[in-house]
Formats: structure tokens, C-alpha cells, sequence
């Protein structure tokens, strides 16, 4: 970023049919050649077509909870609405008003570094942006407004953001049993009486054939990259190779660590804490104490440049601080700045992009664990593992080169709703009683969600 750009605006949905069926065409080719998508397995799809038939006999209705361990799913969530919804349909008889379709809500930074391209379709395609880290009351209006209208479900990843991993949950965010709650209160203003389910839809991947050897070939790039000497030797047993394989990783976090807790005692003297001076702890726990470390101190940094404070998860501060940054780039008061104002609303806007990647490096870190290959060595977790290591590289680097490590499969599958109408009576007692039934619904969509992995 050069200079600071205009306040951020709102892109309101504006859903074309004719842009969804474009992108349907597309769609098989592009997961085939641009997501290496090889195989789409889809279970459930037909326990929703009775509520896409109540849906536009307004009905019900309905929000779509999905799994988000990618980038890729909601191409895989378009798969899934717009072929197997419907292939379900025809086998039972059931005519449903083509095509099908769903409004759904995305992170309003992902215009800012995929393209402005990408909002224009994205409204077309009954997109509704949210400013995270922030009441954004637009985006709520728009989503009570769609809710209220029902025409389409509205899907949403409660796990608020990627989080790599196919096998591992990450803890759920309570905006969307929020949003059923609201739908309900909506309604009854209204007068009406439908029931408003949650839907959890989980995604799992894995790969066709184990990526052994470009794992290997991927470990050796970032060692090369590192300045490490290659650990080359040839494992006789799918076991030694395991090993082997996780030896390289340790290593390599391990280097990466260091480097990290150098630069940040260097050049920001926040030197990490001493660790504890227990030896007997396994060299992954001490991995795993080391990056909550450096998480903390790349946080610290950036909210003391920010001045806000540092309070909640680490998910919370990295939206805490998205925030405080876009308020420094982008400028609501830009045009009622003399000029020598305006040079300085661009100094400090690149400023604040400079230390928004702390808060950036922190969102990787967030995906490294020291336990989910250890817990299960498979060649899907090391290629997710060996993955994540590899965004932390090339952000270190000032880069980003996205990989593939070959054709993999996707699992799809639908899991039993969760109807919000059952603990209305209690949600409107207090609004003590309302948190507490929100966090019930979001612990109980964890477990539905969670019971659709499989190992």
C-alpha cells in the first residue's frame, strides 16, 4: 500500500441467477484443474431437499453450517447445492425451482487481496461481506433481511476462518446460532411461526494417492530455503519413513522458531520468556509452549503499535487488530484532508500495513500444532502440516506461492439439524438465558460437526 484509500463500502447481495449458472458451468473444470479436485463424495444431500422444498414454500428457515479447513469450500459447498442437492430431488420425485442457490457471508478483506473483481461476483452470487473484528450493523441488517425473506439458506463457517486442517475442529464462533436467534425474533414481530434449523455440513480432504515424495520434495525446497543441509537418506519401512518425515518437521519448526525469537529480541526487544525447566517434557510440547510465546510477543508488537488492548483469544486479537488496521488504510476522512494531511494519512497507512503482518504471521502460526501429525502420522496430516510450514515460509519471505501436492478427494456430508424453535422459550427469558442458549447451540453444533470427520 502506497497511500491510504477510501473507507471501506459495503457490497450489498445482489444474487443474478445468470452469474450462478455461468459459475456452475465452470465449476467441474475449474475443482478438476485449478483445485486438483479428483473425486467429490457427497453423503446426505438428500436430507435437504425437503428443506429447499419448505424453503421456497416459505416454509422454514434455514442456515448452512459448514466445515471451512480450505480455501476450496465453497466451491465445494456450490458443488454440493447445485449438482448433488438436485441429482437427490430427481431421485425421489421432488421438483424443486431451479437453479439452487444459497446467500452467504465472507470476510470483507478478501476483495482487498483476491481482486476488487472478486466482490462484483461475489455480490452476484448473493454474497454478504462482514468487517470482522468489529459491530458491522450493515452486514447484520442485510443477513436478518435475507433470513427474514427466506428465498435461500444462508451459509456461514462458524469456525469463523481456515483453519487447515481436515481431521481438527477449531472452536466455533457463536455468530451463527446468533443469527437463528435473530431470524426467530424477526419472525415473530411478524407474527409468523417456522421452524429455523441450522444444517452442519461437514468438508474432509485427503489425497487420491499419498503425496509421500513431494512432501519430501516440499520439506527439502524449505530447508534449502533455510539454509539447512538436506536430510537425505532412503526409509526401508512406512515407519522409518514416518519418522524420518516428522524429524524433518520438527527441525525445520524448530529453525523457524529460533529465527522468529531472534528477530523479535533483536529488532522490537521482546526477548520470549525462558521456558520451563522441565526436561522431561517431549520436544513437541516444547514447540508448542514456544509458539503460543511468539504468537503472544508478534501480538503484543502490533497492538502496542495500535494501542489496543490485548484481551481475549488469539483469534479475537487478530480481529481486534484487522480492524484498528483498515481504520489507519483506509480512510473515511480522506477527502476532507488538506494535502500535507493526506501525506501523512499515507505514511501512516503504510505503516500499518507493515505491522498488520505480524497479526498475519500469527493467523499461520495459529494453524501449526505439535500433536495433530504426532496423533496420527498419515500422509494426509503431514501434507497439511507440511503445508501450513510452508505459508509461514513464504510470508516470512514477503510471499505468496501457493502449492499442490497432488489430485485429492473431498467428502461431503450432510448432518442432522439442529432446530432452534426447541430452545426459543428459555432464549427469551433473559438475556443471561439468550448467551447461555447461544453457547449451548454452538457446543452442540461443535459435537454434529466434529462427528462428520472421519479418521
Amino acid at each position: 500500500m502506497r497511500r491510504a484509500e477510501p473507507g471501506l463500502q459495503f457490497i450489498p447481495p445482489h444474487y443474478q441467477p445468470w452469474v450462478r449458472w455461468v459459475i456452475h458451468l465452470l465449476l467441474p473444470w475449474w475443482m478438476r484443474t485449478q483445485l486438483q479436485i479428483a473425486q467429490v463424495r457427497v453423503e446426505g444431500a438428500g436430507a435437504l431437499v425437503p428443506w429447499y422444498e419448505q424453503l421456497q414454500n416459505n416454509q422454514a428457515r434455514v442456515l448452512l453450517a459448514f466445515r471451512h479447513p480450505t480455501l476450496d469450500d465453497p466451491y465445494v459447498m456450490l458443488y454440493l447445492l447445485s449438482r448433488s442437492v438436485p441429482q437427490a430431488a430427481r431421485a425421489v420425485g421432488a421438483k424443486l425451482q431451479l437453479p439452487l442457490h444459497n446467500y452467504f457471508v465472507y470476510d470483507r478483506g478478501i476483495p482487498l487481496w483476491a481482486g476488487r473483481w472478486v466482490g462484483w461476483l461475489f455480490s452476484r452470487l448473493g454474497g454478504i461481506p462482514i468487517q470482522r473484528g468489529r459491530v458491522d450493523r450493515l452486514a447484520i441488517k442485510t443477513i436478518r433481511e435475507c433470513l427474514l425473506q427466506g428465498e435461500m439458506p444462508l451459509t456461514i463457517a462458524p469456525e469463523g476462518g481456515i483453519n487447515s486442517h481436515s481431521e481438527r475442529l477449531a472452536p466455533l464462533e457463536p455468530g451463527l446460532p446468533q443469527m437463528g436467534f435473530w431470524c426467530l425474533e424477526d419472525l415473530a414481530k411478524q407474527g409468523q411461526e417456522l421452524p429455523v434449523v441450522v444444517i452442519p455440513i461437514g468438508i474432509q480432504y485427503g489425497f487420491v494417492r499419498p503425496p509421500w515424495e513431494k512432501i519430501s520434495q516440499l520439506l527439502t525446497r524449505m530447508e534449502t530455503l533455510c539454509g539447512l543441509p538436506v536430510m537425505s537418506q532412503s526409509p526401508e519401512t512406512p515407519t522409518e519413513r514416518q519418522e524420518w518425515l516428522y524429524g524433518r518437521l520438527l527441525r525445520l519448526a524448530d529453525y523457524l522458531l529460533t529465527q522468529m525469537e531472534d528477530f523479535y529480541r533483536r529488532f522490537y526487544h521482546c526477548p520470549p520468556p525462558e521456558l520451563p525447566p522441565d526436561t522431561d517434557l517431549a520436544v513437541n510440547e516444547h514447540l508448542k509452549i514456544r509458539l503460543e510465546r511468539l504468537r503472544n510477543t508478534a501480538l503484543r508488537v502490533t497492538e502496542a503499535f495500535f494501542g489496543v488492548p490485548g484481551e481475549g483469544s488469539t483469534v479475537d486479537r487478530c480481529r481486534r487488530l484487522e480492524a484498528a488496521g483498515w481504520d489507519w488504510m483506509y480512510r473515511q476522512d480522506l477527502h476532507d484532508l488538506s494535502p500535507l494531511a493526506r501525506s501523512l494519512a499515507d505514511r501512516i497507512a503504510q505503516e500499518a500495513e507493515l505491522r498488520l503482518w505480524h497479526m498475519q504471521l500469527v493467523e499461520r502460526l495459529t494453524s501449526v500444532t505439535g500433536d495433530y501429525v504426532r496423533e496420527k502420522p498419515s500422509a494426509d496430516r503431514f501434507a497439511e502440516t507440511t503445508l501450513i510450514l510452508w505459508s509461514v515460509v513464504t510470508h516470512l519471505q514477503g510471499k505468496d506461492q501457493p502449492v499442490h501436492l497432488g489430485k485429492r478427494w473431498v467428502a461431503v456430508r450432510v448432518g442432522e439439524p439442529i432446530r432452534l424453535n426447541d430452545y426459543w422459550e428459555t432464549y427469551c427469558r433473559s438475556r443471561k438465558a439468550a448467551r447461555e442458549v447461544v453457547n449451548q447451540v454452538t457446543e452442540l453444533l461443535a459435537e454434529r460437526l466434529q462427528g462428520l470427520i472421519q479418521s
